[in-house]
């Protein structure tokens, strides 16, 4: 079982990966390149400050049993980290084929590597189904992380560019209603799988027993009030009033976070990708 330490760094690394999906939905000629660079140059900083955090974790990992899963993903993710400082540099010339490719590996390595970090966090054969809920469950959170911050990033562009269509801001916000919704089903998948079919019985035994307000409160600050937060942000598009909107997804990005760190509190307590 890894500390709270080790689960509460995977929070920046999922924020820098899921940005960049998040990124991938904007278009990117329709938008000011200055929107790209300072919103890039936030996940990278999120992004380095995460690889600074575990450099230390890794050390002290790279001589336990799954040496070479942590071997590996220490090496994906300096590449992921290589890569983004790659891609922020393609912003400043107008290489578009560095920029694409540069972006590509970057997310390539940074969804690899998340797979090798969810590999650390359960015991359970290869041929179970932590092998596959665990990656699924990160990815989502990465998703949702990344997709409210750059969509509270765009809102707060909208208040420099008064003129830009609301299309950008419709897209990334039926991007963070998807990954939220998406996340919420299969949180509830998870936990018919996991204990029918999975090996963490006793986790989530002590989860219910130990940790039922925790996780309630998960759920609350984390799901249920970015549900009803995402209504109240398409209300005040169709308006349109993007001030308004951009408050809203700042709440919801507070509700998000909140959630997914306590999430992180529930995975290091129980092993539970909650």
């Amino acid at each position: 079982m890894r500390t709270f330490s080790s689960s509460f760094l995977l929070f920046f690394y999922q924020i820098a990966l899921g940005g960049l999906f998040g990124l991938s939905a904007t278009p990117f000629h329709e938008l000011e390149r200055a929107f790209y660079k300072s919103t890039a140059g936030v996940l990278f900083v999120i992004a380095a400050l995460g690889f600074w955090g575990k450099s230390h974790l890794y050390w002290q990992n790279i001589s336990a049993e799954n040496s070479f899963a942590t071997a590996a993903e220490i090496l994906l993710y300096a590449l992921f980290v290589i890569s983004f400082a790659a891609y922020m540099i393609s912003l400043w010339g107008e290489n578009q084929t560095f920029r694409a490719r540069s972006f590509a590996f970057c997310v390539l390595c940074g969804t690899t590597g998340l797979i090798f970090s969810a590999h650390g966090f359960y015991q359970a054969p290869f041929w179970s189904f932590e092998t596959f809920v665990y990656p699924i469950a990160f990815f989502l959170s990465a998703l949702l992380l990344g997709t409210v911050t750059v969509g509270m990033l765009l809102g707060h562009w909208y208040l420099i560019d008064t003129g830009q269509s609301l299309d950008p801001f419709i897209r990334i916000y039926k991007f963070f209603v998807v990954a939220l919704v998406v996340q919420t089903i299969f949180l509830l998948m998870s936990l018919i799988v996991l204990y029918n079919f999975g090996v963490s019985e006793s986790g989530l035994e002590r989860l219910w027993t130990d940790h039922r307000t925790l996780f309630l409160t998960r759920v609350i600050s984390g799901q249920v009030a970015p549900l009803i937060l995402s209504w109240m942000i398409w209300r005040t598009l169709v308006i349109p009033h993007t001030m308004a909107a951009t408050g809203l997804f700042y709440i919801a990005l507070l509700g998000v976070f909140v959630g997914e760190i306590l999430g992180k509190q529930i995975l290091a307590l129980t092993s539970l990708p909650f």
